[in-house]
């Protein structure tokens, strides 16, 4: 214990340099960190020898990871601005429509949708979680946009009907 102790606090505050660095980001960099010493100590507690060198790849590994993650993030958020975008302009309760038009939708269509794009899980993932295969997944989180659209363009152009009434 005492050697990974000693190997923790000689180059922690190195890797959260290099990792800050890369990725201008304080907390990220942390979190790198937080991940590259728990499999350092991983390999400690399996009597592996610990060095630098491997430290530092994985480290480089745990940012290349990050990087890619913020490359999926931005690539959902592109799709889900293009999948949802509205042709009027954003009003104060426009957040709180959209949310609202959200939890109208059937519960089986916006689970998919929340875990799709508030908890950013992949098809498979969900599929994990909903004990069903990962095309189900697809084709319902489909069906979900197209409500989610539908009920968003109602908001865009409201169709006013007189409802009769029974007198």
């Amino acid at each position: 214990m005492r050697r990974f102790s000693t190997f923790f606090r000689a180059n922690y505050s190195l890797v959260v340099g290099v990792a800050e660095r890369r990725l201008d980001s304080k907390a990220d960099a942390e979190e790198v960190a937080s991940e590259a010493f728990r499999l350092a100590w991983q390999r400690y507690e399996d009597g592996e020898a610990l060095s630098v060198p491997w430290l530092y790849g994985v480290v480089r590994n745990l940012i290349g990871d990050e990087y890619r993650r913020r490359g999926r993030r931005a690539e959902l958020q592109c799709q889900l601005n293009e999948d949802f975008a509205l042709r009027m302009p954003v009003s104060d309760d426009l957040y709180a429509e959209v949310r609202d038009a959200v939890e109208r939708l059937p519960q089986i269509h916006r689970e998919v949708l929340k875990m799709t794009y508030w908890e950013r899980l992949t098809a498979r993932e969900i599929a994990a979680v909903l004990n069903m295969n990962s095309a189900a997944v697809r084709a319902r989180l489909m069906r979900a946009r197209r409500m989610l659209r539908a009920a968003l363009s109602e908001l865009q152009d409201p169709a006013v009907e007189e409802v009769p009434t029974h007198e």
